[in-house]
């Protein structure tokens, strides 16, 4: 689930000569570079600090591919993106030092989705009966159980981890049972008791074999690799098992002078730990059972191993008060020492694929440690429990959950991201966004936005708490750098998405925000929010945003909002039952349309067929003819979206309608081409436009219209052309035929309030409810239709449909019974997400195949199509154009300005950001310059004008003293030459009469010693003959 920044290596590259040398050039370019300029310095400077003079032949000669320079350039590019957040193409200085103070300095852990959070007494209880205290709790995965060991015992007793519920008693041993573990080559539990035997019992608990030792066995340890039992003994013997025979293997005795109290398998590097009352820990060859390493640093006996495969550490506990951190090949002494305990530790253990250390002492208190800073994060337990004798504790990973023993079993959860349940987030998902810049999802929950790679579905990141009240709307900003949101409190504000910052904030509105938008390609932001106010901002970058336009024409709270840039225009929805339009030319208020018997749940717009598409809670959908069109503001068409009954979707177009409809709760058009498989199996092509509908059941619908708009000539325009005519005065009606007359109102004249009789019918509720909100249906008629739908919905549907004008074309159930609460098409690729109240955010292919849900525990099936190396080809070719446009194939490089290496990059950033400089040498510098000037000159056609540029600056600044005067004026003469021959005069070609003229004079200036720089020959020569 790793995702590192993709200018990762850049940042590795820097030290204090390159960044001196960018200030250099950020200062010589006016204070502000391009992105042009930032890639061409950040190259020249990161490849001169390697090697103080470079030619392309002899980059290739070390190895350098085209690729890997297109590489690097990319990488120099995101950088580039990374730091122009609001991007203005263009970067300062203190833009680009405080970005690298930020980023390498900081590390970023605080993003990370293992920050570590914190351990609560959990609500489940154990209330099984204990008739002595509990010595020794295992949790075996394999079989998902909690084993417990009680004092003087010799039974043992298995609990469901999930409950604490006592599932199973298992008598058998003559003795105290001590220690357990799984053999997992026979599916088997081992148990070792004192009455010196060990036990295998299979999955129903029935008593397999049993093996007799000469001694009390304390530990045991099951090794898959070498297929063999391991066992610890209370006099120090460690012995190894043959169970294919049932036989003593092997043991050794004497290396341990005391009992051995617990042994574990070091995977990684095939050792068997082993931990002993004589304060050692030896690591075995398991088959050799010879003793590889021993460490010793414990004072008192140690009972307790862990080991984590992540941060390859071991870590030991015992009498002593504090647990040891080792580098399992560094046998002195040990890498950290865990302070805190105040009496003897019980145990250690480490959470799998966490950070997570977790240390007990023998009064109960549990000390939660970070492993990559070995700092204690939170301490628990203790007084505040029963746990005041403790004897043991266990980690149970898949639960997020430990299991303490003392009088009883006593459990704590660990209260993370999720809380182990199969949703995207256990605190709900107020919405979830798509950014194809940078294929990646951004969930929003509370005061959370947490990152999803697009193509594995695995959280990668969490921007914990960067909003100060919870946030209620989101919008990824048109540069996939940055993100809005609006909060509760009524606040708009722009977040990097690198780190959360906030970097503008917007006009406060009254009440909490309820929708963001913005206008693509624009600096165009729109907010509306639940008292009514719908504003208009522009983001001004670095500058503080201004407010454009600010409207308070609903009566109620606004619930969708969206522009049209073709159309030129807004529309909000709202709980008023109104859809209200503006003009985004004038900034001014539009019309409204107020024949709407329901709340208005979503709108979109059909652009090119000059069409507003309304969803209500009462389950219709509409179709609005827009402006430039004559119709404009007219309802054309509408239906219901209704359930299927017995195999049967009633008509949709009834009036009344045969059934209930379901509530709408969000809806998005495309005039994308769709193909599906026909009953007979051949393909068959869907005609646009598409409706995406999701209801108040959690149902996803895909509709066709393209048969109405057939019917009623509702084609494709060109509105430009619609708009010049508007503008002329010179529009006519294209729809003047029977047809559309019939269904057009009869309040083309009205106002746009007006109410139209023949809608007011159309679109009345389907009850006796009036205007009410309808997602309190009327339950008793509700009831008096039967229904029985099909529970197994299949997504191609293949129903029976009466409609001619409408289709549907397929169904699915998206969100388990639950509403949706947003929906959106994704661009690259071409997709839907859905958000729904079930806590979980999915993502659907055009047709409604699942393509995957995001998930904490991840979606092993997620296949998003988002294909991140064909991403990186389209960034590594647009390097390569950058690289050939800055740099051609045998263009000559220039050292790198003198620097100052004596300091590191952090100091060289502080002493920059203040503006303090210590003196440079010069002496190799000049040298290299020289040699430069000199090849310029041989071969001034492998030159670029901006070397030229720094050539002279160099000489300006005395960094070529005692360079010969000549020799600097033919340098001059070359480039002016070069600057000629680039020069193009006139953007038509002459006649092969002006063309003789222009020669002749640019001899005629020659010979009189007036075209010292070739300016006239290159003029004649640069123009091409008609």
């Amino acid at each position: 689930g790793s995702h590192a920044s993709p200018e990762t290596h850049v940042l590795t590259d820097l030290s204090a000569d390159v960044l001196e040398n960018v200030k250099a050039e950020f200062v010589e370019n006016g204070g502000a570079l391009n992105g042009e300029q930032f890639v061409r310095a950040m190259l020249r400077n990161l490849d001169g600090d390697r090697k103080s003079q470079v030619s392309t032949q002899a980059a290739a000669e070390e190895g350098a591919s085209t690729r890997s320079a297109s590489i690097r350039a990319a990488a120099v590019m995101d950088l580039f993106s990374h730091v122009d957040v609001h991007g203005e193409s263009s970067v300062t200085w203190e833009d680009v030092s405080n970005y690298f103070i930020e980023q390498g300095m900081s590390g970023g852990d605080e993003f990370t989705v293992d920050s570590i959070k914190t351990y609560e007494v959990s609500q489940v209880k154990d209330v099984s009966k204990h008739e002595t205290p509990v010595e020794k709790l295992v949790y075996l995965e394999q079989i998902d159980s909690l084993v417990c060991l009680s004092r003087g015992s010799r039974n043992f007793r298995l609990y469901d981890p999930k409950r604490c519920i006592l599932k199973d008693t298992v008598p058998g041993h003559r003795g105290t049972v001590i220690n357990c573990c799984y053999v997992d080559a026979w599916s088997q539990i081992a148990t070792t008791a004192a009455d010196m035997t060990i036990c295998f019992w299979d999955s129903h608990l029935q008593l397999r074999n049993r093996l007799a030792a000469k001694d009390v066995q304390l530990c045991l340890q099951w090794d898959s690799v070498s297929r063999s039992l391991f066992s610890g003994a209370i006099d120090g013997t460690l012995s190894r098992w043959d169970l294919n025979n049932m036989t003593l293997a092997d043991l050794r005795k004497g290396n341990h002078k005391k009992a051995i109290n617990d042994l574990l398998m070091v995977h990684d590097i095939n050792l068997l730990a082993s931990a002993s009352s004589d304060g050692s820990i030896l690591m075995w060859d398991t088959a050799m059972m010879k003793p590889k390493k021993t460490f010793k640093g414990h004072k008192k006996g140690t009972f307790s191993l862990a080991y984590s495969m992540d941060y390859h550490c071991l870590l030991t506990a015992g009498l002593d008060q504090e647990a040891l951190v080792w580098n399992p090949y560094v046998e002195r002494v040990p890498i950290f020492r865990l302070k805190g305990h105040t009496h003897a530790l019980c145990g250690v253990s480490i959470v799998p694929g966490t950070p997570q250390i977790l240390s007990a002492d023998v009064a109960g208190t549990f000390r939660l440690w970070d492993m990559r800073s070995f700092r204690c994060v939170q301490s628990f337990g203790g007084n505040e429990t029963t746990l005041n004798d403790l004897n043991t504790f266990c980690i149970m990973p898949p639960h997020h959950r430990l299991a303490a023993g003392a009088s009883r079993v006593i459990l704590h959860d660990y209260m993370d991201e999720w809380g182990g349940e199969s949703v995207t987030d256990t605190g709900g998902v107020t919405d979830a966004l798509y950014n194809p810049r940078v294929g990646e999802f951004y969930t929003i929950s509370k005061q959370t936005v947490k990152t999803w790679n697009a193509n594995t579905g695995v959280l990668f990141k969490v921007l914990r708490d960067i909003t100060q009240d919870e946030i209620t709307a989101a919008c990824v900003a048109d540069n996939g750098r940055k993100i809005y949101l609006g909060d509760a409190k009524g606040r708009v504000q722009s977040h990097g998405l690198q780190n959360g910052a906030v970097l503008s904030v917007f006009d406060q509105h009254p009440t909490d925000i309820s929708c963001l938008s913005i206008w693509k390609g624009t600096n165009k932001v729109f907010s509306s929010s639940w008292d009514g106010t719908v504003k208009i901002s522009t983001d001004e970058g670095s500058r503080p945003p201004q407010l454009k336009a600010e409207f308070k024409n609903h009566r109620d709270g606004v619930t969708c909002l969206r522009g049209s840039p073709e159309l030129l225009l807004l529309a909000s929805g709202s709980t008023d039952m109104q859809v209200v339009l503006y003009d985004l030319q004038t900034m001014k208020f539009e019309t409204a349309l107020s024949r709407f018997q329901h709340v208005i749940a979503a709108v979109d717009f059909l652009p090119k067929r000059c069409l507003l598409v309304v969803a209500d809670q009462g389950g219709h959908i509409s179709f609005w003819r827009m402006r430039p069109h004559p119709d404009q503001w007219t309802c054309i068409f509408h239906f219901r979206n209704l359930p299927i009954i017995n195999g049967v979707l009633p008509s949709v177009t009834e009036v009344p309608p045969p059934t209930l409809a379901v509530p709408v709760c969000a809806l998005r058009v495309s005039e994308e081409q769709l193909v599906r498989q026909s009953e007979d199996g051949e393909e068959e092509i869907i005609d646009p436009p598409l409706i995406h509908t999701a209801d108040s059941k959690g149902v996803l619908r895909v509709w066709t219209v393209s048969a109405m708009c057939k019917k009623r000539g509702v084609h494709a325009l060109d509105v430009k052309d619609l708009f010049e005519q508007q503008r002329n005065g010179k529009m006519t009606s294209p729809t003047r035929g029977k047809t559309v007359r019939g269904q057009r109102t009869a309040a083309r004249g009205t106002s746009p309030g007006a109410s139209s009789p023949r809608l007011g019918k159309t679109l009345s509720p389907q009850n006796s409810m009036g205007a009410a909100f309808l997602t309190g249906l009327d339950l008793e008629s509700e009831n008096d239709i039967v229904r029985s739908q099909d529970p197994t919905r299949s997504q191609a549907v293949s129903v029976a449909q009466s409609d001619m004008e409408v289709q549907l074309l397929f169904e699915e159930e998206g969100h388990d019974d639950a509403g949706i609460i947003s929906m959106y098409l994704t661009e690259e690729p071409n997709a839907l997400m859905t958000t729904g109240l079930d806590r979980r955010v999915r993502t659907w292919s055009s047709q409604l195949d699942r393509l995957g849900t995001l998930m904490q525990s991840q979606d092993r099936h997620f296949k998003f199509p988002f294909d991140p190396q064909a991403a990186q080809e389209v960034r590594l070719q647009a390097a390569a154009e950058l690289l050939e446009f800055l740099a051609p194939e045998n263009r000559l490089r220039l050292p790198p300005l003198p620097g100052a290496s004596s300091r590191s990059a952090h100091d060289m950033l502080l002493s920059l950001s203040s503006g303090k400089t210590k003196p440079t040498k010069k002496k190799d510098a000049e040298k290299a310059w020289r040699v430069t000037a000199e090849q310029v000159m041989q071969a001034p056609e492998d030159v670029e004008e901006d070397d030229f540029r720094m050539l002279f600056e160099q000489m300006e600044r005395g960094s070529m003293t005692g360079y010969p005067l000549e020799s600097k004026e033919r340098l001059v003469k070359v480039s002016k030459a070069r600057q000629a021959k680039q020069m193009l005069h006139r953007a038509s070609a002459l006649s092969k009469e002006e063309a003789f003229a222009a020669e002749r004079l640019a001899h005629a200036m020659a010979a009189l010693g007036g075209d010292d720089y070739g300016t006239y020959a290159a003029m004649a020569n640069s123009l091409k003959v008609r």
